[in-house]
């Protein structure tokens, strides 16, 4: 309205005064200045959408916030990574990546920092291969939940192999340890 009532304004004075070149100029100028402004008004509106659209399909704060709950490791890794879980917090490494007929033997090694004993513990592990630049060819990911046939004592590393088919070891590119729950935890008595 505050526009409209300005370019009133404006086109009455430019009228008014035909004559002088320097005010036909100017009116001009600021009527390419609103056509400028409404062109940009409409950009910023479909930024804003795709914007909002983009927030909402991809939800950046939960794929940010839920990078805490996943281990990544590639091929030579070296020491350990913390993931959190529904109980806290446990360590994983990978220290053994072995041919294993159609595919990869890992032996991954999980740290319980807790003072309980673990029960019933599954998570799931994907797997791939990577491409040029090390990145995971997500396309072709593999994924499985393993299960933990033993507890997880307190304060202790426990070693599990896992087989991984579909990947030759000489093509393997990284794994991933994600989705961690338990089933049960054990205290001791006093």
């Amino acid at each position: 309205m505050k526009r409209a009532l300005i370019f009133i304004a404006l086109t009455l004075l430019v009228v008014g005064c035909k004559e002088d070149p320097k005010i036909e100029a100017t009116a001009k100028e600021i009527k390419q200045a609103q056509e400028k402004i409404l062109e940009l008004e409409k950009e910023l509106k479909s930024l804003t959408e795709t914007v909002d659209r983009d927030r909402e399909s991809y939800n950046w704060d939960k794929i940010i916030g839920g990078l805490d709950r996943i281990a990544y490791f590639t091929p030579g890794s070296d020491g350990y990574a913390a993931v959190r879980f529904d109980l806290g917090v446990l360590t994983a490494s990978v220290i053994d990546i072995k041919p294993y007929a159609n595919g990869t033997k890992v032996t991954l090694e999980f740290g319980n920092t807790l003072s309980a004993t673990v029960n019933g513990l599954k998570a799931t592990i994907d797997w791939g291969k990577v491409d040029e630049k090390g990145s995971p060819i997500n396309e072709q990911t593999k994924s499985k939940e393993i299960t933990f046939n033993e507890p997880l004592p307190p304060g202790a590393w426990t070693k599990v192999s896992v087989v991984l088919d579909g990947v030759p070891a000489s093509e393997f590119g990284f794994i991933r340890v994600k989705d961690i729950h338990h089933s049960g935890i054990r205290l001791l008595k006093k």
